[in-house]
């Protein structure tokens, strides 16, 4: 009976240590806004851990084309999850999305699709309709990548530039009143 208890418990001390040495943690990107030349587009970083952190600094920097946006004023924002908060700062290839550090060292910190930074940009006006703009996390050099929690490489995200509303809208009028007046000429 003693040899079976202890056999349970070691058996249950394997599977706990092969369960926390699969930490989980990633880093999402997701694009809101107009998407049309000229306005405003952001960029909310998601992030997922389940409390097996092996570093302490939380790092990312958003590589985008230039040629598109206007990072002369793109505005930032992080949550503080650390206790020291570094610097949002924008090139024009790319922008610092987060930058913290635990001073402690590493913390377990179970987060579920938690928003942990904003990034604003505004589209260049003079953006062609149908341009696919690419957002990325920098991988290199390494003081300049995304490092959440030793996690080098994350999906970025995609988007299609589209016409504006009333653009599209007077657009469709036309067409409209094309195919009217070729009813009428039938």
């Amino acid at each position: 009976m003693k040899r079976t208890v202890h056999f349970f418990i070691a058996i249950g001390f394997v599977v706990a240590s092969a369960v926390s040495a699969t930490a989980a943690t990633s880093i999402n990107l997701v694009a809101s806004g107009s998407l049309t030349p000229g306005s405003l587009i952001t960029l909310e970083t998601f992030a997922t851990a389940d409390g097996g952190e092996t570093d302490n600094t939380i790092f990312g920097a958003i590589n985008f084309q230039d040629a598109f946006l206007n990072s002369n004023s793109p505005g930032n924002s992080q949550v503080p999850l650390f206790t020291s908060i570094g610097a949002l700062t924008c090139t024009t290839a790319f922008c610092v999305a987060f930058s913290q550090v635990n001073a402690a060292g590493p913390v377990a910190v179970n987060l579920t699709n938690s928003l942990i930074a904003t990034t604003t940009f505004t589209i260049d006006p003079a953006t062609a309709v149908g341009t696919v703009i690419n957002f990325a996390w920098r991988t290199t050099p390494s003081t300049q990548r995304l490092d959440w929690f030793g996690i080098t490489n994350a999906a970025g995200v995609t988007v299609t530039v589209v016409p504006e509303p009333t653009t599209v809208a007077l657009l469709g009028l036309g067409l409209v009143g094309l195919a009217v007046a070729g009813r009428r000429r039938a």
